[in-house]
């Protein structure tokens, strides 16, 4: 039924790299893990992450949203200190913020999220508070089926048509 859903879904930069303007974004750097971003004479620090949902149907997998999360200069110290290093996974996960608004009835930006890294090549694991009552912290504790997973990417496309 759904044989050409989308498995990943997620922005290439952190929401705010487009609210700054042109002459701040000449400062930054963006890589694919990695964005900072001077913004009003501050420095914001932002990693990739994939928040995972599984999916009911055994041979979809699950579904993953690569999105933006916002971490103070600590974490972001610790991120860039064992990034290179092979036994990474053995850290201790990380606080931040969700710096990417997804297609939900609530806000997700903000949310708060738990950083665990994984080994060399691999984009560290999000996880929303076990206590969280947002729908997607529910969908990530819960699952959802392929159905829900081809409704987001109707919604993501209708987002980026506007």
């Amino acid at each position: 039924m759904h044989r050409n859903v989308a498995k990943l879904l997620g922005p290439r930069a952190p929401d705010d790299w487009l609210r700054v303007n042109p002459g701040e974004r000449l400062e930054a750097e963006l890589t694919p893990d990695v964005c900072i971003l001077p913004c009003n004479g501050s420095t914001r620090l932002f990693l990739r992450g994939h928040l995972q949902l599984p999916v009911d149907e055994t041979d979809f997998g699950i579904f993953v949203w690569s999105v933006w999360v916002e971490l103070d200069e600590l974490s972001m110290s610790e991120v860039a200190r064992v990034w290179s290093d092979p036994n990474r996974a053995a850290v201790a996960p990380l606080l931040g913020r969700l710096a990417t608004e997804l297609p939900y009835e609530q806000p997700t930006r903000g949310l708060s999220v738990t950083v665990h890294t994984r080994d060399l090549g691999q984009v560290p694991i999000l996880m929303l508070s076990p206590g969280s009552h947002h729908s997607i912290a529910w969908e990530q504790r819960e699952g959802i089926g392929v159905h829900r997973v081809a409704e987001l990417a109707g919604l993501v496309r209708h987002r980026t048509d506007e």
